[in-house]
């Protein structure tokens, strides 16, 4: 491990080269403030990341002019970017990243950059984000990691031999936060309704954004509840602080406050593992009574969902929801709920659409449909015809669309 300043960092990386960027909370701030002070440097560099938090710094100046940028997994702050074509976009489930980007795969890696805590005993830890970088760091030709004491070191699948870093930038900046979407009062209607259909003893995997952060909220409300999930919110700490067992709780990262990262800290239940572990759909199937709670953009009377798009602008991604979708429907008792309002939050537009439109991806075809509730209903899918399924969703659209669906 070689000790450099942030721009003698970038200073070792090669033009042209391909570097993967961390997501969620684990941003490497001085490295990014470094890149764009060195971007007359490059002509062709390829920068790649899943879903980031904060304000993309590295995409200030110098896009489409010293680097391109590709991700996997968009963001509202991508968005007018998208409109101006000058982001590119990764089709990927969450369990395929690492063998796409990978050195034997389509996209070689050739610099990884990544966040750990200081040295502690020839080891780092990769704290809150441990997702896709222990694979990635064995991909790459060069590792660049920003070490961090505000990074907590966790427990799992967390440590990596120090020797595995060839060049350290030292940081004290603050960790990236996740803040939970405003919730509304419909949102609260639907967490009862999802909380209702979710069994003791079960294990449960949640997405991005309000209602899924408010149902890990009120888990605790539950029996025996363990968690599952790629990736756990501040309602984590309400969980672990109410519920009456010793739950277990598997995750590849954890994004939120200071707070959660100090509980990560300090509770050994929490365990976070990559990939391998959270997203393989074989061993999430051999669960008993996996449940899957996403939410998405829309879904058509076939049961096709799109999490991904609104009017042919990428938002967001396919993520993880389709590996715990499967699961949860190889699981003995599994199911996989799509929980969202019915309609826009001003109303405008119907979130049941009779069909998705012709540029629309399905990110969850309708053979995996299953549940979906809205603040008007559950609509129970698996084992019903199209015309059942029609009926059913009609069923729990907002009445003033309604008679327009079928």
């Amino acid at each position: 491990m070689e000790l450099l300043s942030a721009r003698e960092a970038v200073a070792r990386i090669s033009d042209g080269s391909r570097v993967i960027l961390p997501h969620g909370c684990v941003e490497p701030t001085a490295f990014y403030e470094a890149l764009q002070q060195e971007r007359a440097r490059f002509r062709q560099l390829q920068l790649y990341s899943g879903l980031q938090f904060g304000d993309y710094p590295f995409l200030a100046e110098g896009l489409g002019e010293n680097f391109g940028y590709t991700t996997w997994q968009a963001s509202a702050k991508l968005r007018p970017l998208f409109r101006q074509g000058k982001v590119d976009f990764l089709p990927l489930r969450f369990s395929e990243v690492t063998r796409i980007v990978a050195h034997d795969g389509p996209v070689r890696p050739d610099v990884v950059v990544i966040q750990t805590t200081p040295v502690d005993d020839e080891w780092v830890n990769l704290g809150i984000s441990v997702s896709l970088y222990r694979e990635l760091v064995e991909s790459a030709r060069l590792v660049i990691a920003e070490i961090n004491p505000n990074l907590p070191a966790t427990f799992g699948n967390t440590k990596l031999p120090a020797h595995v870093v060839d060049i350290a930038i030292e940081s004290d900046r603050p960790l990236g936060e996740y803040r939970s979407p405003r919730r509304t009062s419909r949102d609260e209607q639907i967490v009862d309704r999802v909380l209702a259909l979710i069994p003791d003893g079960a294990w449960v995997q949640l997405g991005v954004g309000a209602i899924p952060d408010a149902v890990l909220g009120r888990l605790h409300e539950l029996r025996d509840i363990n968690l599952q999930s790629g990736m756990l919110t501040d309602g984590l700490i309400e969980f672990l602080g109410k519920c009456r067992h010793r739950p277990r709780v598997i995750t590849g990262e954890i994004c939120g406050s200071p707070a959660l990262y100090q509980l990560a800290a300090e509770d050994d239940a929490i365990q976070l593992h990559p990939t391998s572990v959270t997203h393989d759909v074989g061993r999430i199937g051999r669960l008993p009574r996996f449940v899957s709670i996403n939410s998405a953009v829309e879904v058509d009377l076939f049961g096709q969902i799109n999490g991904e798009t609104i009017d042919g602008l990428q938002i967001s991604g396919a993520g993880g929801s389709l590996d715990f979708v499967e699961g949860a429907l190889m699981s003995r008792g599994g199911m996989a709920i799509l929980a969202l309002p019915s309609t826009t939050e001003d109303g405008s537009r119907s979130k049941i659409v009779r069909r998705l439109g012709a540029d629309t991806p399905a990110t969850i075809p309708r053979v995996c449909a299953d549940y979906v509730v809205t603040e008007h209903g559950v609509a129970a899918l698996r084992g019903r015809t199209l015309r059942q399924r029609a009926e059913a969703l009609q069923a729990i659209a907002a009445p003033g669309f309604r008679d327009a669906l079928l």
